[in-house]
């Protein structure tokens, strides 16, 4: 690994002098030079560096300054520093070790001494930095997103806290769908979503500002010097960059609140409560359009990669309605029937596709996985306000009238009877139509297998309404597919 070493001595012919003992004795190293210490951050973080050698007596900003700038800066405070001065200075050396000098040097400069020393000095605060900045990264860091993690920011927002840093700007924001990716696509796919939108994030802000996660799928950034419209311009950018990012063919989205600190009476704890609140109202207005997006790609995303579930599930719906008007449901359960019918093996989107199309016998395994597709249908739709309801005929839809069925043993009228209705028209539908694993059965061996099973895995009553009633009326034909 090569390290980077920043000279910062206003002595050209000082600065080149060490330069050429640390290239000749140390391999991998980067030396970078600076005559003054002004805007030292800026030198620090652009050219990475991992150690600095400081002279004290410098013009316009001395070495003192410089070193105690460092060692107050998060950023820059686990960077070792050796300082350099004169022989018979031991105050200020004494002084300079006490304000956090990793080690020192004295001039003049003698070649033989410094070929011995030096090399060595620098040696041992390279290897002091990657300890401490290896412990640091780990205490200040969110490891997921490599952003800076609650802790770090916490006690940024104290230090930015200052009249010379006004106005002082707090960005809040939530990732929406976390959870509904996490139970659909697995942990996985909504750790890619958080790395994106970190990214997002971080690209659209500047070197000084602080970019945290502050919690599971919320975000934060401290931008000193920022006015409110600065800040809504930020938080614009950010959109404008994970806008055309996706995640299994699910767009990124963030709800974001703002707020900015203009005096010094004000408090910043209460900038960043009406940050986070202004994120909430924002949330509450977006989340149901966006969970609804969300569920309606998902579907897409079933369909594109299954034509043949998108044709089952339309004929599903159909026969849904149908028994729905013929056993005097109300226009709103009839609607919901139809709407249930197209979502009620959304759940699938969570299984392999070499399963769902597998020909052979599955294994147990794989038959657990099937079986997991009514539970992950449930959690998806019951993200939604609006699908509370379908979602629990959605998780009982492969019960079984004798209560044998899954994922939860219900028996008999426990099962809700729009469950026990899609049950009845996805059982025929699966068994008229062609599956990879058998051909279609024939509509006279479909009605003796319903009625074989009306009171075993069927509401015996659905089960009669639909041979006798529903079947004249509802036939299926390629035209209609």
């Amino acid at each position: 690994m090569t390290s980077n070493i920043l000279i910062i001595d206003d002595s050209p012919l000082d600065s080149n002098f060490i330069r050429q003992i640390l290239e000749k004795r140390l391999p991998n190293i980067n030396v970078f030079e600076t005559n003054d210490g002004l805007s030292i951050k800026e030198k620090l973080v652009s050219n990475k560096i991992h150690m600095c050698i400081l002279d004290i007596m410098m013009p316009i900003k001395d070495g003192f300054e410089v070193l105690t700038d460092m060692k107050r800066d998060p950023f820059l405070m686990d960077i070792p520093v050796i300082v350099c001065t004169g022989i018979e200075d031991k105050q200020a050396i004494e002084k300079a070790l006490t304000l956090g000098a990793y080690d020192y040097f004295s001039k003049p400069l003698s070649e033989e001494a410094m070929k011995i020393s030096l090399p060595l000095k620098v040696k041992n605060a390279i290897e002091l930095m990657k300890r401490n900045t290896e412990i640091s990264y780990l205490s200040y860091h969110d490891f997921l997103t490599q952003l800076y993690n609650r802790r770090f920011c916490e006690e940024e927002i104290k230090r930015l806290n200052s009249p010379r840093n006004l106005p002082i700007s707090i960005i809040v924001g939530d990732l929406n769908g976390l959870k509904l990716i996490n139970d659909t696509f697995g942990h996985d796919e909504g750790d890619k979503l958080l790395k994106i939108a970190a990214t997002s994030i971080q690209s659209a802000c500047r070197i000084d500002d602080i970019v945290a996660r502050w919690g599971g799928d919320e975000f934060i950034v401290l931008l000193p010097k920022t006015s409110n419209e600065e800040a809504e311009e930020v938080v614009n950018r950010i959109k404008h960059l994970y806008s055309e990012q996706q995640v299994n063919g699910i767009q990124i989205s963030i709800s974001f609140g703002w707020n900015t600190k203009y005096t010094v009476e004000e408090e910043i704890t209460k900038v960043f409560k009406n940050a986070e609140d202004d994120m909430y109202r924002n949330k509450t207005c977006e989340n149901e359009s966006v969970r609804s997006y969300m569920i309606n790609t998902i579907l897409n995303t079933l369909h594109e990669k299954n034509p043949r579930e998108e044709l089952h599930s339309k004929r599903v719906s159909i026969l849904c309605q149908a028994i729905g008007k013929e056993i005097g449901l109300s226009e709103l359960e009839i609607r919901m029937l139809k709407v249930g019918g197209l979502l009620h093996d959304i759940g699938k989107i969570a299984i392999e596709e070499g399963i769902l199309n597998k020909e052979e016998k599955l294994t147990e395994q794989e038959c657990n996985e099937i079986q997991r597709h009514p539970e992950v249908g449930y959690r998806i739709l019951s993200s939604s306000h609006e699908l509370q309801e379908l979602a629990e005929y959605i998780l009982a839809h492969h019960e079984k009238w004798d209560g044998t069925g899954y994922p939860r043993g219900l028996k008999g009228e426990l099962i809700p009877r729009m469950a026990r209705i899609i049950t009845l028209a996805d059982s025929y539908d699966a068994m008229t139509n062609e599956r990879p694993y058998r051909k279609a059965l024939s509509e006279e061996i479909a009605i003796h297998e319903i009625n074989k099973n009306a009171g075993i895995q069927f509401d015996p009553e659905i089960a009669k309404v639909f041979v006798e009633r529903i079947l004249d009326k509802v036939r299926f034909t390629k035209e209609d597919e």
